[in-house]
């Protein structure tokens, strides 16, 4: 078993590539997966030397090249040259991996709303740009092709390269008062921009009827007509207009899979799977045994509480998509888990599971009892 841990580039600088990399030594980590391309974040660093939190817009921590149309990365403001650069220059032997958020970008959203998912209603989701969008799909495809170039990282992790978790929500500081559940979140989430009604016209689907009846039911499950625990997977089978709809953006990011694959040539490509929760990976467009074509793994993100629980989570993306590897990433931390014997139980279940690789979440946001945790743990397989 392998073991990885996710990292930003200010916490690694910060502290000094060198001296990240002799901890991870000896914690018993193999790899970092270094946020090269991220969402906007405050994030709370226990123990920094420089700094206890971080505040950026969505940026990245790289230079881009000239590659990119419409749209491109912006680099962090307060970035002194190329971050990702500097850190992989005083890198040594340990292998570094690109995590690389996609669509989730209100900055450029927000620049380009037009670029966006636009909700049932009419309003442009502003934090997640659409992928059926053909600017969008340069971008990413510009995006992964910038980072591969580079010959620094041995994989790349791709991170809301969909339809975002399949839900309408995901500013940084949103207000929700009406009880949406799984299925009103989705349906409000269901992008009707003109590029995602055009393929789904294409296709033979009446967009207008689809529009109404998600828009209805969404109005209907917030005044308590439907219920809001609802199943979306019950909901769609009597609706089989929308099922329709919903399956065409399947297509559409199977085809953008395969221009990623071919422009980040020999680099192994993961995408992270299980949400909005594992087994629902439709909800954000993902035909998971498709798309399985395209990228050499997946991971799945399983921040729960219990052996059981991650275990749970583990199986049920496996049973969907059994002939790719599937990696698991745990939180061993706040409000995860608050204790090392279940840092080491799970990690112990997934050994036995056969699970090849295991990511923690994450070096700058987990305080050092949680790193000691990450150590017994490792220890303890030996």
């Amino acid at each position: 078993m392998e073991f990885a841990i996710w990292g930003y580039p200010w916490d690694i600088r910060d502290e000094g590539p060198e001296t990240v990399e002799q901890r991870l030594r000896e914690i018993g980590i193999d790899e970092l997966n270094l946020a090269t391309n991220y969402h906007s974040v405050q994030a709370f660093a226990p123990h920094n030397p420089e700094r206890r939190t971080h505040f950026a817009h969505a940026s990245s921590y790289f230079v881009p090249d000239e590659r990119y149309g419409a749209l491109e990365p912006v680099p962090y403001e307060g970035m002194d040259g190329d971050w990702v650069k500097a850190i992989a220059e005083r890198w040594s032997d340990l292998t570094l991996n690109s995590w690389t958020i996609g669509c989730h970008n209100s900055r450029l959203g927000m620049a380009t709303p037009e670029a966006t998912i636009e909700s049932p209603h009419g309003d442009d989701l502003v934090f997640g740009l659409c992928p059926s969008n053909p600017a969008v799909q340069e971008y990413l495809i510009s995006l992964i092709g910038d980072i591969s170039d580079r010959d620094t990282f041995d994989r790349i992790e791709l991170e809301t390269f969909d339809y975002f978790y399949g839900t309408g929500f995901g500013w940084h500081h949103q207000k929700i008062h009406a009880r949406l559940g799984a299925l009103g979140e989705f349906l409000f989430g269901l992008c009707f921009c003109d590029h995602c009604r055009a393929t789904a016209a294409d296709a033979g689907i009446d967009v207008d009827a689809v529009r109404t009846t998600a828009t209805e039911t969404l109005d209907a499950i917030i005044d308590g007509r439907v219920p809001y625990d609802l199943r979306p997977e019950q909901w769609l089978h009597s609706h089989p207009a929308v099922a329709d709809y919903v399956d065409r953006r399947e297509d559409t990011l199977t085809d953008l899979y395969a221009d990623l694959a071919t422009v980040s040539g020999e680099t192994p490509l993961g995408y992270y799977v299980g949400m909005p929760e594992a087994g629902r990976e439709w909800m954000a467009g993902v035909d998971l045994e498709r798309l399985a074509n395209h990228v050499d793994y997946y991971c799945l993100p399983a921040y729960k509480s219990s052996c059981e629980a991650v275990l749970e989570a583990y199986q049920t993306v496996q049973t969907l998509s059994p002939d790719i590897p599937l990696h698991v990433g745990i939180l061993p931390g706040h409000p995860a888990i608050h204790d090392e014997a279940t840092v080491v139980d799970i990690v112990d279940g997934l050994h036995t599971e056969g699970v090849p690789r295991v990511s923690f979440y994450n070096y700058g946001l987990l305080p050092e009892q949680s790193l000691e945790w990450i150590e017994t743990a490792i220890t303890n397989l030996h």
